[in-house]
C-alpha cells in the first residue's frame, strides 16, 4: 500500500484539524449569530410588524430600518446596472429614480416622526410610515419597470 504523498497530508492538515477538534465555542457562537440574522430579516415584512403597538415601537423602528435598508441597496443595485447606459427610456428612469428618491425621503421624514411618538400619537404616525414605505415599494417597482425597459 502507497502512503499519501506529504503536501497532501500538508494540504488537507487544517481540514483534518477542524474536523478532529471540531466546532470553538467562538464558531458556534459566529453560525448562531448569523441563524439569528437571517431569521431577523426574513421577518422584516410590513404584515409582520403592521400591528406591532407602542411597547413594541423599538422593534417595528428597527425593522422598518432593516426594511428600508435593503430596499435602499437593491436601488443602488438596480442604479449601478444600468449607469451609463444611454437610450430613449433613460428619461422614465430618470423620472422613477427621482420618484424613489422623494418617496425615500419622505419615508426617512416618517420614521423620524415615529422615533418622536407617543403612546398617543403612535397610531398616527404608524399610519403615516405605513403610506410612506407603500409609496417607497411602490416607486421602487416603477424604477424597476423603467430600468427593465428596452
Amino acid at each position: 500500500m502507497k502512503l499519501p504523498s506529504i503536501p497532501l497530508i500538508v494540504a488537507l492538515a487544517p481540514a483534518i484539524l477542524l474536523v478532529a477538534g471540531g466546532c470553538t465555542k467562538t464558531d458556534k457562537d459566529n453560525a448562531a449569530a448569523v441563524v439569528q440574522d437571517i431569521k431577523v430579516t426574513a421577518t422584516d415584512t410590513w404584515d409582520s410588524i403592521k400591528d406591532f403597538t407602542y411597547a413594541r415601537r423599538a422593534d417595528f423602528s428597527a425593522a422598518m430600518d432593516r426594511m428600508a435598508t435593503e430596499m435602499d441597496d437593491k436601488t443602488a443595485a438596480l442604479n449601478a446596472k444600468v449607469a451609463g447606459v444611454p437610450d430613449d427610456a433613460s428619461r422614465e428612469r430618470d423620472s422613477a429614480k427621482r420618484e424613489y428618491d422623494r418617496a425615500r425621503a419622505d419615508l426617512k421624514a416618517r420614521l423620524h416622526d415615529l422615533g418622536n411618538a407617543t403612546a398617543d400619537t403612535w397610531a398616527d404616525a404608524k399610519a403615516r410610515a405605513a403610506v410612506a414605505w407603500k409609496n417607497v415599494q411602490a416607486a421602487y417597482d416603477r424604477m424597476t419597470r423603467a430600468n427593465a425597459a428596452p
